[in-house]
């Protein structure tokens, strides 16, 4: 074997010792910053949606407010009647008396 030979087949296992780690460090600090990257757009994109839902939450939960409102509206007239409805009761029954009355004392 001459020495160019031995050469050429010891350029191998050095190039590999050598090139190797260089470029395992490069690749890992390129895959590093990209996915980095990828990260900061997705969390971004991510307070994005969150932002976007809170807004959605706040009108829902505003609405529910004003149908509570109206509801208590509505309870309130409801409670009004229910305490007009004797009072009613109480006016019908002294009309129907006082017609009896009437019809007594002009007969």
């Amino acid at each position: 074997m001459t020495g160019a030979e031995k050469m050429v087949e010891k350029v191998p296992g050095w190039v590999e010792r050598l090139l190797i780690p260089t470029l395992e460090s490069r690749v890992r600090a390129v895959v590093k910053e990209e996915v980095g990257h990828l990260e900061k757009t997705m969390n971004a994109k991510f307070d994005a949606v969150n932002t976007r839902i809170d807004s959605v939450e706040k009108r829902m939960y505003d609405r529910f407010d004003a149908v509570d409102a109206r509801f208590d509206g509505v309870d309130a007239r409801i409670e009004s009647l229910e305490k007009q409805i004797p009072m009613i009761q109480d006016i019908a029954d002294l009309k129907a008396r006082l017609a009896v009355v009437e019809k007594r004392t002009s007969g």
